[in-house]
């Protein structure tokens, strides 16, 4: 009877190569799995400190369609929610008296999306108020991370309480 050595097979060679294959996936994908994590904590720490800035910010920051109406709401100095100005039109929290001045400088910024447009227009906030806002308009549709026209605005003048929105 001959002394056969299981290891000298083929079959098993093979079996031992894949085996030490997986094993160095195994471990490759545990290091990408922990690379991952660190990737992820550091996103958040960004985002943390980004709606922390936000918070404190005197600036309010919208996304709007070449349509003007509301995308999103990054950030609102009046008050406003994502869910309450999504999809409603911009023109919905200006004053009826601002609205050629609004539609004028949209237009413009349409007509030269190179540069940005800045309208002053009232703005009602969340509790009905009428604040004097600066809105600075920039189109950025064309960005593939944006795709969106940007409001940037600051209250000038409120009339109404002295109170700031608190942020959540």
């Amino acid at each position: 009877m001959e002394n056969l050595n299981l290891l000298d097979t083929p079959e098993l060679q093979a079996q031992e190569l894949l085996i030490a294959k997986l094993r160095d996936r195994i471990s490759n994908l545990e290091e990408e799995n922990a690379n991952l994590r660190r990737l992820d904590e550091v996103i958040r720490r960004n985002a943390r400190l980004f709606d922390a800035a936000l918070c404190h910010s005197h600036d309010g920051f919208f996304l709007v369609t070449p349509r003007m109406t509301f995308l999103k709401v990054i950030h609102s100095v009046l008050g406003n929610t994502d869910q309450t100005l999504t999809g409603q039109p911009v023109l919905s929290i200006i004053h009826a008296d601002d609205h050629a001045a609004m539609e004028t400088a949209f237009a413009t910024l349409l007509s030269d999306p190179s540069r940005s447009v800045t309208c002053e227009c009232r703005a009602q906030d969340q509790h009905g108020h009428w604040c004097w806002m600066e809105v600075e308009m920039t189109d950025l549709l064309d960005d593939p991370d944006v795709q969106a026209i940007i409001f940037t605005n600051r209250i000038t003048q409120r009339h109404a309480p002295k109170r700031r929105p608190r942020c959540s």
